[in-house]
């Protein structure tokens, strides 16, 4: 089954949706990824390049999209490649498709824009994309890092550090000034979040049986998980918080206050494992999920990494 890589084209908008939606993600609990349009998540970059993957009879098959982001590395901030929205028809994985996009995006891209160190986010149990990338490029490194998911809900009794981990994984919003001021909201005390929701939204597909008895079992003892836990076919807006850290921590109470006036469901944190922003929120987090970042640079576990939050 032939696949010929093109550039994005709008002519295709409405089969890519399609293709988009029919993908599911994930096993326990399964989300499927709803955009308004293919570029909802592209659109807050100054400079990125889409890709489609079209069979013979002129269907889109798969999907990828690079952009232009920054990222600081040991107090060093460059340049870089983000590689985001891989996605592949059932019928045509486990055929090369990936690489091909991945090379596609290089040649057509990366080089283009003299990005010289690139990297994507994946989830830990996604092996098979891992597995591809030590395919399309000469080195990979992985770096790990957790999202929480908050409920806005919630609130952190005792939100005050007195000694913690060295928070080695941070989160920010680049040129904030140059992005429409719609997609994040910004507090006095340095907080802030962005609005995944405007990007995409995500759909409970199905929640497997043991999970599902797992959240029956816990809801006898904790009745209060019935306003926090989300059901199948639940959609989820979610906000990603930014600019954390041991000093302004303490404002989390206020942020998910806001949050909760404005009808927003879930605050999405990303740190470290034991750090001390994970160390403080994790007892509040219905749900703790592994994750890492994949470059083609060298980036180890030690390294103190700012990442941008649209590449989250």
């Amino acid at each position: 089954m032939p696949v010929n890589l093109i550039p994005y084209n709008a002519a295709y908008d409405e089969a890519i949706h399609q293709l988009e939606e029919s993908i599911v993600q994930g096993k326990g609990v399964q989300l499927t990824i709803m955009k308004g349009h293919f570029l909802d998540r592209s659109k807050v970059f100054k400079n990125f390049y889409a890709c489609l993957g079209i069979n013979n009879s002129g269907e889109p098959v798969a999907t990828s999209i690079a952009a232009q982001t920054s990222i600081i590395i040991n107090k060093e901030q460059f340049d870089a490649g983000f590689a985001y929205d891989v996605k592949v028809h059932p019928d045509y994985r486990n055929k090369g498709l990936g690489r091909m996009m991945a090379k596609f995006l290089y040649k057509q891209f990366f080089r283009v824009k003299g990005l010289k160190r690139n990297f994507t986010t994946l989830k830990l149990s996604n092996v098979p994309v891992i597995r591809l990338a030590s395919k399309a490029v000469s080195n990979i490194w992985l770096y790990h890092f957790v999202y929480l998911t908050i409920p806005c809900t919630a609130r952190i009794k005792k939100p005050l550090i007195k000694s913690a981990d060295k928070q080695l994984f941070n989160v920010t919003l680049f040129d904030e000034q140059g992005l429409d001021a719609s997609y994040y909201t910004s507090f006095g005390n340095g907080l802030g979040y962005f609005h995944t929701y405007q990007m995409y939204r995500l759909k409970i597909h199905k929640i497997g049986f043991l999970i599902s008895q797992g959240i029956r079992f816990m809801k006898k003892f904790r009745p209060r998980l019935k306003d926090y836990l989300p059901r199948e076919n639940d959609i989820l807006e979610c906000v990603t918080l930014y600019n954390h850290n041991e000093r302004n921590i303490c404002h989390i109470n206020q942020l998910l206050e806001q949050l909760e006036k404005d009808s927003k469901t879930y605050l999405l944190v990303c740190c470290r494992r034991n750090d001390c922003i994970y160390n403080l929120l994790k007892k509040q987090s219905i749900n703790t999920y592994g994750y890492y970042i994949l470059s083609d640079f060298p980036l180890r576990e030690r390294d103190e990494l700012t990442i941008d939050v649209r590449c989250l």
